[in-house]
């Protein structure tokens, strides 16, 4: 998806931090009649139950050391851009948001069945359920813990590092 934003918005964007807020987390723990865990969760600022944290908008993924958008959807739905106003921050979440909902050939549409097993890299990707199906669904996720979120200026895009200089669609 960082491909997709014009070189202006690339530089804009790799300055910027972004504030994560959860509320959900608090929300279906009391709707569902659990206890979320308060203690350390790998790293020491991972502590407590406000699920709030500031991360760089645009990371470098630590395995590809590829630049990936990570101030979009549902991570800063409750959050904001720092360091600007509010109109600039609504205004970069929702082209952010523009993005994801509208490349469509940069989305993956999985349909359950059982025993299946999805994985993702969250580190690249943002994912949602779609609420259109019927009957409980129950899953497990496993994430990593103790690696927080960095931009290193000397990361390339997905693109450049496989010298794919041409045909990029940026969306209007």
């Amino acid at each position: 998806m960082f491909d997709r934003v014009s070189p202006v918005w690339k530089r804009l964007s790799e300055g910027l931090t972004s504030t994560h807020k959860n509320l959900n987390f608090n929300r279906v723990s009391k709707e569902q009649g659990f206890e979320l865990y308060k203690g350390t969760r790998g790293s020491p600022e991972n502590i407590g139950n406000e699920f709030e944290a500031s991360h760089p908008v645009v990371r470098t993924n630590p395995v590809t050391g590829w630049k990936s958008l990570f101030a979009a959807g549902a991570q800063i739905r409750h959050g904001w851009i720092d360091n600007v106003t509010d109109g600039e921050s609504d205004i970069i979440k929702a082209y952010f948001l523009q993005l994801i909902t509208e490349n469509h050939d940069l989305q993956v549409r999985f349909r359950w069945n059982k025993n299946d097993i999805a994985i993702w890299d969250n580190r690249s990707v943002f994912h949602t359920a779609t609420f259109d199906y019927r009957g409980k669904r129950q899953g497990n996720r496993v994430v990593s813990i103790r690696e927080k979120p960095f931009y290193d200026s000397k990361s390339v895009s997905r693109r450049e590092a496989l010298g794919l200089w041409f045909n990029i669609k940026y969306i209007s």
